[in-house]
């Protein structure tokens, strides 16, 4: 079996293991700050929640992915952990002084979103660097899917701690997990970053070239645009997500179980597609189609009354969205080189994330303005048109490495 015997990699099995760990608790202390900050402040401060996540995140990653494709990928992560669970250490404090709850979240969210700008790249690139090629949709198909269950255990436990014992104790959590999965990465072997001698040291000229890289390949660079119009409606959806719970007087535990139900359905995707690779000719086409169906579910969230009928949406597009991260993943996986990949996801995830921020203001004052309803409709508009235009043109649906005279297609690429 192709799971199996990624699992079998002694390094991948324990990165698995340790970053499914530090999921857990950050998912916890999120779940928990997101439903305090919305129910002390409203949809206005849990967008502000988000923003400043973002504020910090999108212009580190920039400088994340660079340092990753400089320094050993574990490294990065390594130092990382012990960087989030000091923050985690440091707003227990404020919060036990007496500083302001909302204000001391939204700092913590500012602060996360910064450390996080550099774990990111760090783990998405190591994947392709502990396996084999042949394993790498298995491999990422694992990966995504114990992340995924990991945010989903994460998320439900931090609503319970939450309900029990308070916000403290999601971030006493939040930073065990992550000296967890610290002492796990500093028992895996390094993997040294092989570049090109001639390669260019600078910033500048270091992220130029990953953008140059990104531009050749049309698949890379309109799917990260496609991204980027897509996250503004999905921003707008999750703002809208605690509003919805309160609209229909369910509490915290709803509000946990209803973020953690997703997860479930993701991991059992990405298992899916780990364990059934799909290949290169079908998988741009099979990503547009179905990453606009999910989008379409979306509707019935603020249209349904019932709170299970709103899980087994939640698992169903969950599902849907776990073969679309293991199909972007894997292809990005073996369509750039090592000393590429760290830069290239940086560009990606900036694409990604660069207009959430204003997404998610915009949602909070449209939600308070012109109701639920209206501002799920908007959303679900934008992301339904942005995936058309992966599905209306072949080559944008073409999720193969195009060689050219710059970035030549090389053995590990064709």
């Amino acid at each position: 079996m192709a799971l199996a015997d990624a699992w079998e990699v002694r390094d991948l099995r324990r990165f698995l293991i340790g970053d499914s760990v530090s999921k857990i608790g950050r998912a916890a202390f999120m779940t928990a700050a997101g439903w305090t900050v919305n129910l002390e402040g409203g949809p206005t401060w849990f967008a502000l929640f988000g923003i400043s996540y973002f504020m910090a995140h999108i212009p580190l990653l920039t400088f994340g992915g660079m340092l990753v494709d400089r320094i050993p990928r574990r490294t990065v992560a390594l130092y990382t952990d012990f960087v989030q669970a000091g923050f985690a250490l440091l707003f227990i404090l404020l919060l036990l002084s007496g500083f302001p709850l909302t204000k001391v979240l939204v700092l913590a969210a500012f602060l996360m979103g910064a450390s996080t700008a550099f774990s990111i790249p760090a783990t998405q690139a190591l994947i392709p660097d502990l396996v084999d090629r042949d394993l790498l949709a298995s491999a990422t198909g694992l990966h995504n899917a114990m992340r995924t269950i990991a945010w989903a255990i994460g998320g439900t436990l931090g609503g319970i701690v939450l309900y029990q014992f308070g916000i403290e104790a999601t971030l006493f959590l939040d930073m065990v997990t992550f000296l967890v999965s610290a002492y796990v990465l500093y028992n895996m072997e390094e993997v040294p970053i092989i570049r090109n001698g001639d390669e260019e040291s600078d910033f500048r000229s270091e992220m130029l070239h990953a953008l140059d890289f990104t531009r050749s390949q049309p698949w890379l660079f309109i799917g990260i645009l496609v991204f980027m119009a897509f996250h503004i409606g999905g921003a707008m959806i999750d703002i809208g997500i605690p509003s919805i719970a309160l609209r229909n007087d369910w509490n915290e535990l709803h509000y946990a179980l209803w973020g953690a139900i997703f997860p479930i359905g993701a991991s059992l995707g990405a298992l899916y597609a780990g364990q059934n690779p799909i290949s290169k000719r079908i998988r741009g086409t099979v990503f547009y189609v179905t990453v606009s169906f999910a989008a379409w579910l979306d509707l019935l969230f603020v249209f349904v009354p019932w709170f299970g009928l709103i899980l087994l949406i939640s698992v169903i597009q969950g599902f849907i969205v776990g073969i679309l991260s293991v199909i972007w993943n894997t292809t990005i996986g073996d369509s750039v080189e090592q000393h590429l990949r760290g830069r290239v996801n940086s560009i990606d995830a900036i694409g990604s994330f660069l207009l959430i921020p204003p997404s998610m203001l915009l949602a909070g004052k449209m939600i308070g303005d012109l109701g639920l309803e209206v501002t799920f409709m908007v959303a679900v508009a934008i992301m339904v048109a942005s995936s058309i235009v992966g599905i209306v043109v072949p080559s944008f649906r073409r999720f193969e490495r195009i060689g050219t005279e710059q970035f030549p297609i090389t053995a590990d690429q064709s």
